[in-house]
């Protein structure tokens, strides 16, 4: 008897062994997963800080890539958000298959408030990252400041012979007064280039390019007008200034075509309102669910 005894004790470890693994084994055949019970608590917790700091990356990629100043910036930090948020769908997958199985109640609502979140946060950023990497607002700035400003130097040279041509002679005066008035208004038309740009109100941006029409016509007119009364000397001056009026316009209107578009405006407004207050929404949902799996373990180790 003392026999049978000793042998029982000597193999209870190995039994208890078989036990436990086997417990694991019959929660892993109910609950198809590959962790065991004293796993999950803490696997979820990981999984949620893991989300948490992904979130943080994809929202600080998502404001760098929309304030960019070249494309190639704007798709780095895009490509950057994007990865980010795949790292959280994928840790957010993972966690709710494994609170699923949980069946813990409060849990679970948590995790349905962030999905549906989640959702519209996803939805948002791709929107956002699509017109950030477009760089619209600043293509057309950059096309202001280069090509713009260029073309306006050249005019400005070639009135300036003009008039210099003509500084004696009944005509001076006129061919004076009329090159002055093109100048003037492709300058008005060249200072409302910048108000375009930033502008985000389509109604505004109407009224603005009412006025560069109508400064358009008036210098128009007096290209016409100093074609009349310049000396026949002034006949290259002239084609140069008319040439140079003219690519300065075609650039305008690329410049206006691309500040329509406003999509450096439009990703800065989302980001900066609808999606911050979205992000923070997720932000402090993915917290109280850390902070109550974390109060379930402690109550489970007590």
């Amino acid at each position: 008897m003392e026999q049978k005894t000793n042998r029982f004790y000597a193999l209870l470890p190995w039994l208890m062994t078989f036990a436990v693994l086997g417990g694991f084994t019959l929660y892993s055949a109910v609950y198809k997963v590959d962790y065991n019970p004293f796993e999950i608590k803490s696997i979820k917790g990981n999984l949620l800080s893991s989300m948490r700091i992904h979130l943080l990356e994809a929202i600080e990629s998502e404001k760098n890539a929309v304030m960019a100043i070249t494309d190639e910036e704007s798709e780095s930090f895009a490509a950057k958000a994007r990865q980010a948020t795949d790292s959280v769908e994928k840790n957010r997958k993972e966690i709710e298959s494994i609170i699923h199985k949980d069946e813990f109640q409060r849990e679970a609502e948590l995790l349905n408030e962030f999905n549906a979140c989640w959702t519209q946060y996803r939805k948002l950023d791709e929107t956002i990252l699509d017109l950030a990497v477009q760089n619209t607002n600043l293509k057309a700035q950059k096309i202001s400041s280069t090509q713009c400003a260029q073309e306006m130097a050249r005019f400005e040279e070639s009135l300036s012979r003009i008039i210099q041509h003509n500084k004696t002679g009944k005509q001076c005066s006129e061919t004076a007064m009329v090159a002055y008035e093109a100048l003037t208004a492709s300058l008005n038309i060249y200072t409302l280039h910048k108000p375009h740009i930033e502008e985000a109100d389509d109604q505004a941006m109407d009224k603005i390019e009412q006025r560069i029409k109508a400064y358009d016509g008036s210098a128009r007119n007096a290209l016409a007008a100093l074609s009349r009364v310049a000396s026949s000397s002034d006949g290259e001056d002239l084609k140069n200034a008319e040439q140079a009026y003219l690519q300065f316009m075609e650039l305008t209107n690329e410049v206006l075509r691309l500040s329509r578009m406003n999509t450096n405006v439009k990703s800065s407004e989302l980001s900066l309102g609808k999606q911050w207050i979205i992000s923070s929404q997720c932000q402090e949902i993915l917290a109280t669910l850390q902070e109550s799996v974390q109060a379930r373990q402690s109550k489970a180790t007590r």
